[in-house]
């Protein structure tokens, strides 16, 4: 992949130009003067996917998460937070395979409702947004029932079908940037009845090939249905390198996951998440928090 850094301005410098437009020479010598110090600011002007700052700033309710059972920055040293990592490990294990197209795309899916695809969509976020060397985009495209923002403690805002429907927005429009510095939202927008043709445009190929070779540091994770529950789900993994797919423990039956897996196209990468699963004498996470309390 090539490094299409060396072929532009630094954001520094393009910050400095456009002050010196607009501010004078001055004040764009004292910010290019600032060097890497300014460099070591993103919440100033964003990530490399806002670099102007544009896209609006959210908080993120981290009491609430913890309340309701996810980990959080300062929670990771718990039970939860280790097996979270043992399935972080193997996605970006998979993220880093340069023969899987799309790698860094990752779509979280189950066969069935109530399974614990959100749980683990927000979890593996997070937990990936803790990293040193990755950036996180964790976009709810469950359009029928997104959980995402709500399970964050944030409002609906304009989306990604949205901005499939409309050709005027930008990625910044929905594009939100969070108080976890490596960790930005898209939410799922406004439901469309064309929801699935949407998702089969051209459009959202552009987009998912946008979001997988502009930067390399960064994981996409897409929070979608579940595969029995609508067609959106299989159409969204054509453009999708990587699916974890939830599977919950004494419920969910073999045909029935054979059957979802046939639903997927052959060239994504699946990795089976077993999901509230219970030992004879302890609890296992997933048992007691494999679907987050309402």
């Amino acid at each position: 992949m090539s490094d299409l850094s060396k072929d532009r301005p630094s954001l520094i410098e393009r910050a400095a130009q456009r002050l010196e437009q607009e501010q004078g020479p001055d004040v764009a010598a004292a910010l290019r003067a600032r060097g890497d110090a300014v460099a070591a600011e993103p919440a100033a002007g964003g990530h490399a996917d806002d670099p102007d700052g544009q896209s609006e700033r959210v908080h993120i309710d981290l009491q609430r998460l913890d309340e309701r059972g996810f980990i959080t920055p300062s929670q990771m040293r718990g039970r939860l937070a280790q097996e979270v990592r043992v399935i972080k490990r193997s996605v970006v294990q998979v993220a880093q395979n340069p023969d899987i197209d799309r790698s860094n795309l990752i779509m979280i899916s189950s066969a069935n409702p109530r399974e614990g695809k959100s749980f683990l969509a927000i979890n593996l976020a997070i937990s990936l947004a803790c990293e040193v060397d990755y950036h996180v985009l964790l976009i709810d495209a469950d359009f029928s029932r997104p959980r995402v923002f709500h399970h964050l403690g944030l409002e609906p805002r304009t989306g990604l079908m949205d901005f499939l429907r409309d050709r005027s927005l930008n990625v910044s429009d929905i594009m939100l940037r969070t108080d976890m510095g490596k960790l930005s939202l898209i939410g799922p927008g406004r439901h469309h009845q064309l929801s699935t043709e949407l998702l089969a445009s051209d459009r959202m190929a552009q987009f998912a090939e946008e979001l997988s070779s502009r930067y390399p540091d960064r994981l996409i994770i897409f929070d979608a249905p579940p595969l029995f529950a609508c067609t959106e789900p299989s159409v969204l993994a054509e453009n999708i390198g990587q699916v974890a797919f939830v599977v919950e423990a004494d419920k969910t039956t073999r045909p029935a996951v054979r059957r979802a897996l046939n639903m997927l196209p052959s060239n994504c990468w699946v990795s089976l998440v077993l999901n509230k699963c219970r030992v004879k004498t302890v609890v296992d996470y997933y048992g007691d928090y494999g679907y987050p309390r309402s």
